[in-house]
């Protein structure tokens, strides 16, 4: 027999006893099933904890929080069956997928935190007090149905009513069915519906006054949308805010955190009392919302109703996002938060009973 030649004598290294073939991707495929899963969890479920939710696709994130955490919680239910009913034959792999879903199970477990106790109510506030009705309603650029919104107002009888996304046009359309109603909005005559907010006021309400907000002497805003300032009768020393904060889409995201920021001229204001009304585009869920807010309770989540969706009003209720808001702040309280439908809109109403 050919004796047999070193491989060192051939130019060829010897194969090194006992390495492993593909350690480095086995090794790299170990960490990903421990590493990644955790990672894209915290990205979706908690990106406003690091200020991530201010950017897109982050914000939309944030904003469906409570569906994603109920989904995200399935998954992780889905995943434990399965490995108990399917177990890998490769330990190591097996291992740092326990790991994985340990840690996504923790993170599902920090956004239900958030999430929960907004469906708990608060104690409701000590009797006494002025009662005031408040109705939010996004009007959908004036396409909503205007006889369905004055039967709502007809029945619930709200003091103040606040309607996004409506002008002239809405404004004279709702006012010729709510009489008694005095109404205002805070564009001109014929600047498109989605501008613009109307602003009824009952006869209960008093002698209260509506104008747009850059009409005040020394208030400049910087919002897309023009913003109003309810005050007088009812109200006392209490004013109220209408707004309609910027969508969180391409084009609109870079000044929304800004807009929300705006806010602070109410929630921050000094002694007299607040009210914030509107379409905020956002939820407590975006870190952009908590600060600007600072300093206002949103009443549907003193009430416990916070985890009901005002938008996409097409879907059911458990799913999209509570975007609109009543605000208070310095003495009003709400007492009850309901959530309307009312055809012709995106968006569902929200009706408020408070005390002042």
């Amino acid at each position: 027999m050919p004796s047999r030649v070193p491989d060192l004598v051939r130019g060829r290294p010897e194969p090194v006893r006992g390495a492993p073939r593909g350690g480095w991707r086995r090794a790299t495929t170990t960490v990903g099933l421990a590493v990644v899963p955790v990672v894209l969890a915290a990205l979706v479920l908690l990106p406003d904890l690091v200020g991530l939710d201010r950017h897109l696709p982050f914000a939309v994130f944030a904003a469906l929080r409570p569906l994603l955490t109920v989904l995200a919680a399935a998954g992780v239910v889905l995943a434990l069956v399965v490995r108990r009913c399917r177990p890998h034959r490769r330990p190591r792999r097996r291992r740092a997928g326990a790991v994985g879903l340990a840690g996504v199970a923790v993170i599902v477990a920090l956004a239900a935190a958030f999430v929960v106790p907004r469906a708990i109510a608060d104690e409701p506030p000590p009797p006494g007090g002025t009662p005031l009705t408040v109705l939010s309603f996004n009007a959908f650029e004036g396409h909503a149905d205007v006889d369905a919104l004055a039967e709502v107002i007809r029945r619930e009888r709200p003091d103040l009513v606040v309607l996004p996304e409506a002008g002239e046009r809405f404004r004279t359309r709702i006012a010729a069915l709510v009489p008694g109603y005095r109404s205002w909005t805070n564009v001109p005559v014929r600047a498109a519906d989605v501008r613009g907010i109307v602003v009824l006021a009952s006869p209960r309400a008093g002698d209260v006054t509506a104008r747009t907000i850059s009409d005040a002497p020394g208030t400049p805003t910087d919002t897309r949308y023009p913003w109003a300032e309810v005050t007088g009768g009812i109200l006392g020393p209490v004013r109220l805010g209408a707004v309609h904060v910027v969508s969180i889409v391409p084009g609109w995201i870079g000044y929304w955190p800004g807009e929300l920021e705006l806010l602070a001229r109410w929630c921050s204001r000094p002694g007299g009392g607040s009210l914030v009304v509107g379409d905020f585009n956002a939820t407590p869920d975006h870190s952009a919302f908590r600060s600007g807010t600072q300093g206002c309770a949103d009443a549907a989540t003193e009430r416990g109703e916070s985890l009901t969706s005002t938008w996409n009003a097409g879907w059911p209720r458990a799913v999209g996002a509570q975007i609109d808001h009543v605000l208070t702040s310095g003495g009003p309280r709400a007492r009850d938060v309901t959530v309307l439908d009312v055809p012709g809109s995106d968006h569902r109403a929200l009706l408020v009973h408070l005390r002042l």
